[in-house]
Protein backbone atom coordinates (compact mmCIF):
# COMPACT_ATOMS: atom_id res chain seq x y z
CA UNK A 1 0.00 0.00 0.00
CA UNK A 2 2.93 2.34 0.63
CA UNK A 3 3.92 1.96 -3.00
CA UNK A 4 0.46 2.86 -4.29
CA UNK A 5 -0.40 6.45 -5.18
CA UNK A 6 -4.17 5.90 -5.28
CA UNK A 7 -6.73 4.14 -3.08
CA UNK A 8 -7.06 0.40 -3.60
CA UNK A 9 -10.08 -1.79 -2.86
CA UNK A 10 -9.95 -4.83 -0.60
CA UNK A 11 -10.81 -7.12 -3.54
CA UNK A 12 -8.02 -5.75 -5.73
CA UNK A 13 -5.56 -5.95 -2.85
CA UNK A 14 -6.66 -9.51 -2.15
CA UNK A 15 -6.08 -10.54 -5.77
CA UNK A 16 -2.49 -9.29 -5.62
CA UNK A 17 -1.84 -11.09 -2.33
CA UNK A 18 -3.91 -14.22 -3.12
CA UNK A 19 -6.21 -13.48 -0.17
CA UNK A 20 -9.95 -13.18 0.14
CA UNK A 21 -11.44 -9.70 0.80
CA UNK A 22 -12.32 -10.84 4.32
CA UNK A 23 -8.72 -11.90 4.98
CA UNK A 24 -7.61 -8.47 3.76
CA UNK A 25 -10.02 -6.78 6.16
CA UNK A 26 -8.72 -8.88 9.07
CA UNK A 27 -5.13 -8.12 8.12
CA UNK A 28 -5.81 -4.39 7.86
CA UNK A 29 -6.69 -4.23 11.56
CA UNK A 30 -3.11 -5.04 12.52
CA UNK A 31 -1.74 -2.88 9.71
CA UNK A 32 -3.71 0.13 10.98
CA UNK A 33 -2.55 -0.50 14.53
CA UNK A 34 1.07 -0.74 13.36
CA UNK A 35 0.77 2.51 11.39
CA UNK A 36 -0.99 4.40 14.19
CA UNK A 37 2.00 3.66 16.43
CA UNK A 38 4.08 5.47 13.81
CA UNK A 39 1.78 8.50 13.57
CA UNK A 40 0.50 7.48 10.13
CA UNK A 41 -3.14 7.53 9.05
CA UNK A 42 -5.06 5.02 6.94
CA UNK A 43 -8.04 6.39 5.07
CA UNK A 44 -10.81 3.92 4.15
CA UNK A 45 -13.57 5.35 1.95
CA UNK A 46 -16.38 2.88 1.13
CA UNK A 47 -16.70 2.41 -2.61
CA UNK A 48 -13.34 4.10 -3.23
CA UNK A 49 -10.73 2.07 -1.37
CA UNK A 50 -7.97 2.20 1.22
CA UNK A 51 -4.96 4.51 1.19
CA UNK A 52 -2.05 5.29 3.52
CA UNK A 53 -1.72 9.05 4.09
CA UNK A 54 1.83 10.17 4.85
CA UNK A 55 4.55 12.53 3.72
CA UNK A 56 7.27 11.36 1.30
CA UNK A 57 9.72 11.32 4.22
CA UNK A 58 7.40 9.13 6.32
CA UNK A 59 6.86 6.83 3.35
CA UNK A 60 10.60 6.25 2.88
CA UNK A 61 11.10 5.70 6.62
CA UNK A 62 8.30 3.12 6.75
CA UNK A 63 9.59 1.33 3.65
CA UNK A 64 13.06 1.11 5.16
CA UNK A 65 11.61 -0.35 8.34
CA UNK A 66 9.61 -2.90 6.39
CA UNK A 67 12.60 -3.89 4.26
CA UNK A 68 14.62 -4.73 7.37
CA UNK A 69 12.29 -7.76 7.84
CA UNK A 70 13.67 -8.42 11.28
CA UNK A 71 10.43 -8.01 13.21
CA UNK A 72 8.05 -9.96 11.02
CA UNK A 73 6.79 -13.50 11.00
CA UNK A 74 6.02 -15.11 7.64
CA UNK A 75 2.50 -16.58 7.63
CA UNK A 76 2.16 -19.38 5.07
CA UNK A 77 -1.12 -20.44 3.50
CA UNK A 78 -2.21 -24.11 3.79
CA UNK A 79 -1.34 -24.68 0.11
CA UNK A 80 2.14 -23.24 0.63
CA UNK A 81 2.74 -25.29 3.77
CA UNK A 82 1.65 -28.52 2.07
CA UNK A 83 3.94 -27.98 -0.91
CA UNK A 84 6.86 -27.10 1.35
CA UNK A 85 6.13 -30.06 3.61
CA UNK A 86 6.17 -32.45 0.64
CA UNK A 87 9.47 -30.93 -0.50
CA UNK A 88 11.00 -31.20 2.98
CA UNK A 89 10.06 -34.87 3.29
CA UNK A 90 11.20 -35.73 -0.25
CA UNK A 91 14.60 -34.10 0.36
CA UNK A 92 15.09 -35.41 3.90
CA UNK A 93 17.77 -38.07 4.44
CA UNK A 94 16.27 -39.14 7.76
CA UNK A 95 12.85 -39.05 9.49
CA UNK A 96 11.51 -35.73 10.76
CA UNK A 97 9.61 -35.68 14.03
CA UNK A 98 6.38 -33.77 14.44
CA UNK A 99 8.18 -31.47 16.86
CA UNK A 100 10.80 -30.64 14.24
CA UNK A 101 8.09 -29.90 11.66
CA UNK A 102 6.27 -27.69 14.18
CA UNK A 103 9.44 -25.68 14.72
CA UNK A 104 10.28 -25.62 11.01
CA UNK A 105 6.95 -24.09 10.00
CA UNK A 106 6.10 -22.35 13.32
CA UNK A 107 2.66 -23.95 13.43
CA UNK A 108 0.66 -26.07 15.88
CA UNK A 109 0.87 -29.86 16.06
CA UNK A 110 -2.71 -30.30 14.82
CA UNK A 111 -1.89 -28.12 11.78
CA UNK A 112 1.15 -30.28 11.00
CA UNK A 113 -1.03 -33.40 11.08
CA UNK A 114 -3.62 -31.87 8.73
CA UNK A 115 -0.92 -30.75 6.31
CA UNK A 116 0.67 -34.21 6.43
CA UNK A 117 -2.65 -35.79 5.47
CA UNK A 118 -3.03 -33.40 2.50
CA UNK A 119 0.57 -33.93 1.34
CA UNK A 120 0.14 -37.70 1.64
CA UNK A 121 -2.79 -37.66 -0.79
CA UNK A 122 -0.58 -36.01 -3.42
CA UNK A 123 2.37 -38.33 -2.75
CA UNK A 124 0.06 -41.35 -3.07
CA UNK A 125 -0.46 -40.45 -6.75
CA UNK A 126 3.22 -41.35 -7.30
CA UNK A 127 3.01 -44.62 -5.42
CA UNK A 128 4.55 -43.04 -2.33
CA UNK A 129 3.23 -42.73 1.19
CA UNK A 130 4.21 -40.99 4.43
CA UNK A 131 5.25 -43.52 7.06
CA UNK A 132 4.85 -42.45 10.70
CA UNK A 133 6.35 -44.08 13.79
CA UNK A 134 6.05 -42.91 17.35
CA UNK A 135 9.32 -41.55 18.80
CA UNK A 136 10.90 -41.86 15.37
CA UNK A 137 9.06 -39.41 13.13
CA UNK A 138 7.75 -39.50 9.58
CA UNK A 139 9.34 -40.05 6.19
CA UNK A 140 8.48 -40.75 2.57
CA UNK A 141 8.24 -44.48 1.87
CA UNK A 142 8.41 -45.90 -1.64
CA UNK A 143 10.82 -46.59 -4.48
CA UNK A 144 13.65 -44.20 -5.32
CA UNK A 145 12.40 -43.91 -8.91
CA UNK A 146 8.95 -42.83 -7.69
CA UNK A 147 10.54 -40.36 -5.26
CA UNK A 148 12.45 -38.72 -8.13
CA UNK A 149 9.25 -38.44 -10.17
CA UNK A 150 7.48 -36.66 -7.32
CA UNK A 151 10.45 -34.33 -6.87
CA UNK A 152 10.47 -33.47 -10.56
CA UNK A 153 6.73 -32.78 -10.57
CA UNK A 154 7.05 -30.54 -7.50
CA UNK A 155 10.01 -28.64 -8.95
CA UNK A 156 8.17 -28.22 -12.25
CA UNK A 157 5.12 -26.79 -10.46
CA UNK A 158 2.78 -29.64 -11.44
CA UNK A 159 0.82 -29.68 -8.18
CA UNK A 160 -2.92 -29.57 -7.35
CA UNK A 161 -2.65 -26.06 -5.94
CA UNK A 162 -3.70 -22.73 -7.42
CA UNK A 163 -0.30 -21.14 -6.76
CA UNK A 164 2.70 -23.48 -7.24
CA UNK A 165 5.69 -22.42 -5.18
CA UNK A 166 8.23 -23.82 -7.62
CA UNK A 167 8.72 -23.69 -11.36
CA UNK A 168 11.38 -24.68 -13.90
CA UNK A 169 12.12 -22.34 -16.80
CA UNK A 170 14.60 -22.26 -19.68
CA UNK A 171 16.03 -18.86 -18.75
CA UNK A 172 15.84 -18.78 -14.95
CA UNK A 173 16.21 -22.44 -14.09
CA UNK A 174 14.55 -23.37 -10.80
CA UNK A 175 12.36 -20.55 -9.52
CA UNK A 176 11.33 -20.52 -5.83
CA UNK A 177 8.40 -18.16 -5.23
CA UNK A 178 9.34 -17.61 -1.56
CA UNK A 179 13.03 -16.92 -2.20
CA UNK A 180 12.68 -13.23 -1.29
CA UNK A 181 11.15 -14.21 2.07
CA UNK A 182 13.68 -16.93 2.86
CA UNK A 183 15.23 -14.86 5.68
CA UNK A 184 11.92 -14.84 7.55
CA UNK A 185 11.80 -18.59 8.15
CA UNK A 186 14.85 -20.84 8.64
CA UNK A 187 13.27 -23.78 6.77
CA UNK A 188 12.94 -21.57 3.70
CA UNK A 189 16.60 -20.64 3.83
CA UNK A 190 17.52 -24.32 4.07
CA UNK A 191 15.29 -25.26 1.13
CA UNK A 192 16.66 -22.41 -0.97
CA UNK A 193 20.18 -23.64 -0.27
CA UNK A 194 19.27 -27.21 -1.24
CA UNK A 195 17.54 -26.08 -4.45
CA UNK A 196 20.76 -24.35 -5.42
CA UNK A 197 22.43 -27.78 -5.72
CA UNK A 198 20.38 -28.66 -8.83
CA UNK A 199 22.79 -28.14 -11.72
CA UNK A 200 20.23 -27.49 -14.44
CA UNK A 201 22.65 -25.86 -16.96
CA UNK A 202 24.88 -28.96 -17.00
CA UNK A 203 21.82 -31.17 -17.37
CA UNK A 204 20.60 -29.07 -20.32
CA UNK A 205 24.02 -29.48 -21.94
CA UNK A 206 23.65 -33.26 -21.52
CA UNK A 207 20.26 -33.13 -23.25
CA UNK A 208 21.78 -31.15 -26.13
CA UNK A 209 24.53 -33.77 -26.48
CA UNK A 210 21.95 -36.54 -26.62
CA UNK A 211 20.02 -34.72 -29.32
CA UNK A 212 23.14 -34.46 -31.46
CA UNK A 213 23.95 -38.13 -30.95
CA UNK A 214 20.39 -39.23 -31.73
CA UNK A 215 19.98 -36.99 -34.75
CA UNK A 216 16.82 -35.13 -33.73
CA UNK A 217 15.24 -32.88 -31.16
CA UNK A 218 12.98 -33.19 -28.16
CA UNK A 219 10.10 -30.79 -27.86
CA UNK A 220 11.07 -27.68 -25.88
CA UNK A 221 8.97 -28.75 -22.90
CA UNK A 222 10.31 -32.31 -22.95
CA UNK A 223 13.91 -31.11 -23.25
CA UNK A 224 13.51 -28.99 -20.13
CA UNK A 225 11.75 -31.76 -18.23
CA UNK A 226 14.45 -34.25 -19.21
CA UNK A 227 17.10 -31.79 -17.97
CA UNK A 228 15.21 -31.51 -14.68
CA UNK A 229 15.14 -35.32 -14.36
CA UNK A 230 18.88 -35.56 -15.09
CA UNK A 231 19.71 -32.82 -12.57
CA UNK A 232 17.50 -34.54 -9.97
CA UNK A 233 19.12 -37.90 -10.69
CA UNK A 234 22.62 -36.43 -10.40
CA UNK A 235 21.81 -34.90 -7.02
CA UNK A 236 20.27 -38.08 -5.64
CA UNK A 237 23.26 -40.12 -6.83
CA UNK A 238 25.65 -37.69 -5.10
CA UNK A 239 23.70 -38.31 -1.90
CA UNK A 240 24.00 -42.08 -2.47
CA UNK A 241 20.32 -42.68 -3.10
CA UNK A 242 20.20 -45.22 -5.92
CA UNK A 243 17.40 -46.70 -7.99
CA UNK A 244 16.53 -50.39 -8.30
CA UNK A 245 15.46 -51.64 -11.74
CA UNK A 246 13.81 -55.06 -12.17
CA UNK A 247 15.98 -57.57 -14.09
CA UNK A 248 13.32 -57.98 -16.80
CA UNK A 249 13.16 -54.22 -17.42
CA UNK A 250 16.95 -53.98 -17.29
CA UNK A 251 17.29 -56.69 -19.95
CA UNK A 252 14.75 -54.96 -22.17
CA UNK A 253 16.52 -51.60 -21.90
CA UNK A 254 19.91 -53.14 -22.64
CA UNK A 255 18.51 -54.50 -25.91
CA UNK A 256 17.42 -51.08 -27.17
CA UNK A 257 19.46 -48.78 -29.47
CA UNK A 258 19.30 -46.04 -26.81
CA UNK A 259 21.38 -48.07 -24.33
CA UNK A 260 24.91 -47.32 -25.66
CA UNK A 261 24.31 -43.56 -25.56
CA UNK A 262 22.77 -43.74 -22.07
CA UNK A 263 25.71 -45.84 -20.90
CA UNK A 264 28.28 -43.34 -22.23
CA UNK A 265 26.49 -40.39 -20.61
CA UNK A 266 26.09 -42.35 -17.39
CA UNK A 267 29.81 -43.08 -17.19
CA UNK A 268 30.47 -39.38 -17.63
CA UNK A 269 27.89 -38.31 -15.04
CA UNK A 270 28.79 -40.85 -12.32
CA UNK A 271 32.17 -42.45 -13.17
CA UNK A 272 32.90 -43.78 -9.65
CA UNK A 273 29.80 -45.88 -9.02
CA UNK A 274 30.02 -49.66 -8.57
CA UNK A 275 29.12 -51.45 -11.84
CA UNK A 276 25.74 -52.80 -10.68
CA UNK A 277 24.69 -49.38 -9.34
CA UNK A 278 25.90 -47.60 -12.48
CA UNK A 279 23.93 -50.05 -14.64
CA UNK A 280 20.70 -49.34 -12.73
CA UNK A 281 21.25 -45.58 -12.95
CA UNK A 282 21.98 -45.91 -16.68
CA UNK A 283 18.67 -47.73 -17.02
CA UNK A 284 16.89 -44.93 -15.16
CA UNK A 285 18.46 -42.39 -17.53
CA UNK A 286 17.42 -44.44 -20.56
CA UNK A 287 13.85 -44.61 -19.27
CA UNK A 288 13.65 -40.84 -18.97
CA UNK A 289 14.99 -40.39 -22.50
CA UNK A 290 12.49 -42.91 -23.89
CA UNK A 291 9.66 -41.19 -21.99
CA UNK A 292 10.45 -37.76 -23.47
CA UNK A 293 8.34 -36.57 -26.40
CA UNK A 294 10.23 -35.82 -29.60
CA UNK A 295 9.61 -33.37 -32.43
CA UNK A 296 10.72 -36.01 -34.93
CA UNK A 297 11.95 -39.63 -35.04
CA UNK A 298 15.60 -40.18 -34.16
CA UNK A 299 17.50 -40.34 -37.44
CA UNK A 300 20.50 -42.19 -36.00
CA UNK A 301 18.69 -45.00 -34.18
CA UNK A 302 17.67 -46.94 -37.28
CA UNK A 303 14.35 -48.71 -37.70
CA UNK A 304 12.03 -49.52 -34.83
CA UNK A 305 11.61 -53.09 -33.62
CA UNK A 306 9.35 -55.41 -35.59
CA UNK A 307 6.51 -55.20 -33.05
CA UNK A 308 6.55 -51.39 -33.00
CA UNK A 309 6.80 -51.13 -36.79
CA UNK A 310 3.96 -53.62 -37.26
CA UNK A 311 1.76 -51.77 -34.75
CA UNK A 312 2.36 -48.42 -36.43
CA UNK A 313 1.58 -49.89 -39.86
CA UNK A 314 -1.63 -51.38 -38.49
CA UNK A 315 -2.63 -48.05 -36.90
CA UNK A 316 -2.05 -46.20 -40.18
CA UNK A 317 -4.16 -48.68 -42.15
CA UNK A 318 -6.96 -48.56 -39.55
CA UNK A 319 -6.97 -44.74 -39.58
CA UNK A 320 -7.24 -44.68 -43.37
CA UNK A 321 -10.24 -47.02 -43.22
CA UNK A 322 -11.89 -45.10 -40.37
CA UNK A 323 -11.82 -41.86 -42.36
CA UNK A 324 -12.47 -43.52 -45.74
CA UNK A 325 -9.23 -41.87 -46.84
CA UNK A 326 -6.70 -44.53 -47.93
CA UNK A 327 -4.09 -41.83 -48.50
CA UNK A 328 -3.80 -41.42 -44.72
CA UNK A 329 -2.04 -44.80 -44.55
CA UNK A 330 0.92 -43.13 -46.31
CA UNK A 331 0.95 -39.90 -44.30
CA UNK A 332 4.54 -39.85 -43.01
CA UNK A 333 3.89 -36.89 -40.70
CA UNK A 334 1.09 -38.83 -39.02
CA UNK A 335 3.26 -41.92 -38.64
CA UNK A 336 6.12 -39.87 -37.19
CA UNK A 337 3.70 -38.17 -34.81
CA UNK A 338 2.27 -41.49 -33.61
CA UNK A 339 5.77 -42.86 -33.02
CA UNK A 340 6.93 -39.71 -31.23
CA UNK A 341 3.94 -39.65 -28.84
CA UNK A 342 2.77 -43.23 -28.36
CA UNK A 343 6.13 -44.78 -27.44
CA UNK A 344 6.99 -42.20 -24.73
CA UNK A 345 3.45 -42.47 -23.34
CA UNK A 346 3.74 -46.26 -23.11
CA UNK A 347 7.08 -45.99 -21.28
CA UNK A 348 5.71 -43.41 -18.84
CA UNK A 349 2.67 -45.53 -18.12
CA UNK A 350 4.55 -48.83 -17.80
CA UNK A 351 7.13 -47.50 -15.35
CA UNK A 352 5.03 -44.89 -13.52
CA UNK A 353 7.01 -41.92 -14.79
CA UNK A 354 5.70 -38.40 -14.38
CA UNK A 355 4.65 -36.27 -17.32
CA UNK A 356 2.60 -33.10 -17.60
CA UNK A 357 -0.97 -33.19 -18.92
CA UNK A 358 -2.40 -30.52 -21.20
CA UNK A 359 -5.72 -28.73 -20.83
CA UNK A 360 -8.28 -30.79 -22.75
CA UNK A 361 -11.41 -28.64 -22.72
CA UNK A 362 -11.66 -28.13 -26.48
CA UNK A 363 -10.71 -31.73 -27.28
CA UNK A 364 -13.62 -33.00 -25.18
CA UNK A 365 -16.22 -31.12 -27.23
CA UNK A 366 -18.52 -32.72 -29.78
CA UNK A 367 -16.34 -31.31 -32.57
CA UNK A 368 -13.67 -33.93 -31.81
CA UNK A 369 -16.01 -36.84 -31.07
CA UNK A 370 -14.98 -38.88 -34.12
CA UNK A 371 -11.26 -38.44 -33.42
CA UNK A 372 -11.80 -39.48 -29.80
CA UNK A 373 -13.46 -42.67 -31.02
CA UNK A 374 -10.56 -43.49 -33.37
CA UNK A 375 -8.04 -42.69 -30.60
CA UNK A 376 -9.89 -45.00 -28.21
CA UNK A 377 -9.66 -47.87 -30.73
CA UNK A 378 -5.91 -47.28 -31.16
CA UNK A 379 -5.47 -47.25 -27.38
CA UNK A 380 -7.40 -50.52 -27.12
CA UNK A 381 -5.06 -52.12 -29.68
CA UNK A 382 -2.03 -50.90 -27.74
CA UNK A 383 -3.43 -52.33 -24.52
CA UNK A 384 -4.09 -55.66 -26.22
CA UNK A 385 -0.57 -55.86 -27.71
CA UNK A 386 1.48 -54.48 -24.80
CA UNK A 387 -0.71 -54.59 -21.71
CA UNK A 388 -0.22 -50.83 -21.26
CA UNK A 389 -3.27 -48.59 -20.88
CA UNK A 390 -2.52 -45.15 -22.33
CA UNK A 391 -3.21 -42.21 -19.97
CA UNK A 392 -5.80 -39.54 -20.91
CA UNK A 393 -3.07 -37.12 -22.02
CA UNK A 394 -1.90 -39.63 -24.64
CA UNK A 395 -5.48 -39.95 -25.93
CA UNK A 396 -5.53 -36.17 -26.35
CA UNK A 397 -2.27 -36.24 -28.33
CA UNK A 398 -3.77 -38.87 -30.64
CA UNK A 399 -6.86 -36.71 -31.18
CA UNK A 400 -4.74 -33.74 -32.24
CA UNK A 401 -2.57 -35.86 -34.55
CA UNK A 402 -5.66 -37.32 -36.21
CA UNK A 403 -7.26 -33.92 -36.71
CA UNK A 404 -4.05 -32.55 -38.24
CA UNK A 405 -3.86 -35.54 -40.61
CA UNK A 406 -7.42 -35.18 -41.85
CA UNK A 407 -6.90 -31.45 -42.43
CA UNK A 408 -3.88 -32.28 -44.58
CA UNK A 409 -5.79 -34.98 -46.44
CA UNK A 410 -8.76 -32.73 -47.11
CA UNK A 411 -7.34 -29.31 -47.90
CA UNK A 412 -9.53 -26.25 -47.79
CA UNK A 413 -11.49 -25.73 -51.03
CA UNK A 414 -14.06 -23.28 -52.26
CA UNK A 415 -17.60 -24.36 -51.46
CA UNK A 416 -20.92 -23.57 -53.06
CA UNK A 417 -23.45 -22.60 -50.38
CA UNK A 418 -27.15 -22.02 -50.88
CA UNK A 419 -28.76 -19.42 -48.59
CA UNK A 420 -32.49 -19.63 -47.95
CA UNK A 421 -33.89 -16.55 -46.18
CA UNK A 422 -37.55 -15.72 -46.90
CA UNK A 423 -37.64 -12.68 -44.58
CA UNK A 424 -36.85 -10.13 -47.30
CA UNK A 425 -33.96 -8.59 -49.19
CA UNK A 426 -32.61 -6.59 -46.24
CA UNK A 427 -32.30 -9.62 -43.95
CA UNK A 428 -30.88 -11.76 -46.76
CA UNK A 429 -28.20 -9.22 -47.67
CA UNK A 430 -27.22 -8.79 -44.03
CA UNK A 431 -26.92 -12.56 -43.50
CA UNK A 432 -24.80 -13.03 -46.64
CA UNK A 433 -22.63 -10.04 -45.69
CA UNK A 434 -22.03 -11.53 -42.23
CA UNK A 435 -21.20 -14.93 -43.72
CA UNK A 436 -18.66 -13.42 -46.13
CA UNK A 437 -17.09 -11.29 -43.41
CA UNK A 438 -16.80 -14.20 -40.97
CA UNK A 439 -15.78 -16.81 -43.58
CA UNK A 440 -14.01 -14.88 -46.36
CA UNK A 441 -12.61 -18.04 -48.02
CA UNK A 442 -15.69 -20.18 -47.55
CA UNK A 443 -16.69 -20.05 -51.22
CA UNK A 444 -19.71 -18.69 -53.10
CA UNK A 445 -23.12 -17.92 -51.61
CA UNK A 446 -26.22 -18.21 -53.77
CA UNK A 447 -29.58 -16.97 -52.48
CA UNK A 448 -32.63 -19.12 -53.21
CA UNK A 449 -36.27 -18.90 -52.23
CA UNK A 450 -38.04 -21.82 -50.61
CA UNK A 451 -40.12 -22.24 -53.77
CA UNK A 452 -36.99 -22.77 -55.86
CA UNK A 453 -35.58 -25.38 -53.51
CA UNK A 454 -35.73 -28.97 -54.72
CA UNK A 455 -33.41 -31.95 -55.17
CA UNK A 456 -32.45 -30.99 -58.71
CA UNK A 457 -31.77 -27.36 -57.79
CA UNK A 458 -29.26 -28.18 -55.10
CA UNK A 459 -27.04 -30.41 -57.30
CA UNK A 460 -23.48 -29.14 -56.93
CA UNK A 461 -24.13 -27.42 -53.58
CA UNK A 462 -22.03 -28.31 -50.52
CA UNK A 463 -24.31 -26.85 -47.87
CA UNK A 464 -27.67 -25.14 -47.36
CA UNK A 465 -27.94 -22.36 -44.78
CA UNK A 466 -31.51 -21.45 -43.92
CA UNK A 467 -33.17 -19.05 -41.51
CA UNK A 468 -36.38 -21.10 -41.34
CA UNK A 469 -37.07 -24.82 -40.90
CA UNK A 470 -37.22 -26.65 -44.23
CA UNK A 471 -39.94 -29.34 -44.46
CA UNK A 472 -38.03 -31.14 -47.22
CA UNK A 473 -34.64 -31.02 -45.45
CA UNK A 474 -34.60 -34.79 -45.05
CA UNK A 475 -35.15 -35.27 -48.80
CA UNK A 476 -32.21 -33.12 -49.87
CA UNK A 477 -28.83 -34.71 -50.76
CA UNK A 478 -26.89 -32.06 -48.83
CA UNK A 479 -26.62 -31.01 -45.20
CA UNK A 480 -28.87 -28.21 -43.95
CA UNK A 481 -27.91 -25.77 -41.19
CA UNK A 482 -30.63 -23.68 -39.54
CA UNK A 483 -29.25 -20.30 -38.39
CA UNK A 484 -30.53 -17.05 -36.95
CA UNK A 485 -30.81 -14.18 -39.49
CA UNK A 486 -28.29 -12.20 -37.41
CA UNK A 487 -25.85 -15.17 -37.33
CA UNK A 488 -25.42 -15.90 -33.61
CA UNK A 489 -22.19 -17.15 -31.99
CA UNK A 490 -23.77 -20.61 -31.82
CA UNK A 491 -24.37 -20.48 -35.57
CA UNK A 492 -20.74 -19.54 -36.21
CA UNK A 493 -19.60 -22.48 -34.06
CA UNK A 494 -21.88 -24.85 -35.98
CA UNK A 495 -20.46 -23.62 -39.31
CA UNK A 496 -16.88 -24.03 -38.08
CA UNK A 497 -17.69 -27.58 -36.94
CA UNK A 498 -19.19 -28.35 -40.33
CA UNK A 499 -16.06 -27.04 -42.07
CA UNK A 500 -13.90 -29.22 -39.82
Amino acid sequence: MLNMDAPVGASALGQQLHLTPRQVQYGLREVKSWLVQRQTEVRHVPGVGIQILCTPEQRQHLLRELSSQSRFQLILTPDQRQQLLALVLLLANEPRTLGQLQNDFEIARVTVLKDLDAATVWLNSFGLTVARRQHRGCWVAGSELARRQALAALLWGDVPHAQPLLATTHRQGLVFALAQDAALLPILSDLQRQLGSWDLPSAEATVATMERELGGRFTDESALQLALHIATQARRVRQQHYVAIAPEALGWLRSLPIWPLSSREGMRLWPDLPPHVAEAETAALALQVLASVRDEPWRKLGQQSGLVADMLAQFMADIGRAYSAPELADDQLLRDGLEAHILPACVRQRFGLWGTARATGEIQTERYAFERGVAARIAAQIAAETGVALPPSAHDDLVLLLRAAIVRARPERARHVLVVCPSGMATTQLLVARLKARFPRFGTFEVLSIRELNAERVIGADLIITTVPLPIAGELPVEVLHVHPMLSPEDITALMQWMA
